[in-house]
């Protein structure tokens, strides 16, 4: 069942009926880094994007967001206000909440590191806030995602700069990501966090994956770290070819890629 609460206290009040009834329920963003299994999930999922949606700039050059704001909103508005810092976010898609208990990353940029404080909620319904310094980034995680916690409102802390400077800047970030990256096709964005010092998608392409496929899921050959669906992949498929990566690179390199996509459901 999807569940699309209006606000932080309809989320209450579905965590503590679903906890009471026993029923298990999943918090997601927008979906964007997840891969739901063939049979689906079972229990509760509850879909903040679009919901928890609203963006306020501050007197102190701090950009406040609702956690279901889609990010390229969030860039858009801090262009248009003139605040540097998330250019490089620009075509990240999800939200900001899901992009901030991910910590994503591009072009050397982190979202965790732009974030001033943030509201969150646990899973036993208790409301709490969390600072840049115990937020605990990692590579694609944060405690968000370890504990785990709802994300309710991020504060961005942000730098003052010419609007046409940032929104310059940010054009330039999604052109490149469009040479980099299959945008054109279906994906769940980067299935494997990169070791530590190298990208995921150097080890596949230097494994000799590229173009490789299981039913419709194909190791994209734009960027290996992106595994698409030509338009018939299963979600069997695509983790079928996630095993085969992993097998194939480990054999190569001695080298245990870590899933970044989030695999849902039984």
């Amino acid at each position: 069942m999807l569940v699309i609460p209006k606000g932080v206290e309809d989320i209450l009040v579905l965590i503590d009926i679903l906890s009471n009834l026993q029923i298990d329920f999943h918090i997601i963003g927008a979906g964007t880094n997840i891969l739901v299994k063939d049979k689906g999930i079972k229990g509760v999922v509850i879909k903040i994007a679009n919901t928890l949606s609203c963006i306020e700039r501050l007197n102190n050059n701090i950009l406040r967001c609702g956690a279901g704001t889609p990010l390229p909103s969030v860039c858009r508005k801090a262009s248009s206000v003139g605040l540097t810092g998330l250019e490089f976010a620009g075509g990240i898609p999800g939200t900001a909440g899901g992009a901030v208990a991910m910590n994503a990353a591009a072009f050397g940029g982190f979202m965790a590191e732009l974030v001033d404080t943030a509201e969150a909620i646990t899973y036993d319904g208790e409301q709490m806030k969390i600072t840049r310094e115990n937020l605990e980034p990692g590579t694609k995680t944060t405690r968000v995602l370890a504990e785990p916690l709802i994300l309710t409102k991020v504060d961005f802390a942000l730098q003052q700069d010419d609007p046409e400077n940032v929104q310059k800047r940010m054009e330039e970030y999604f052109r490149e990501r469009a040479c980099r990256q299959p945008m054109n096709l279906p994906s769940a964005g980067c299935a494997f966090k990169n070791p530590t010092g190298e990208g995921a998608g150097r080890f596949i392409d230097a494994a000799g994956l590229k173009g490789v496929n299981i039913g419709g899921a194909k190791v994209s050959r734009l960027h290996a770290n992106f595994i698409v669906n030509d338009g018939s992949a299963t979600a069997r498929d695509v983790i079928l070819l996630m095993r085969h990566i992993q097998e194939v690179v480990y054999s190569k390199f001695e080298i245990m890629l870590e899933p970044e996509v989030r695999i849902l459901g039984g």
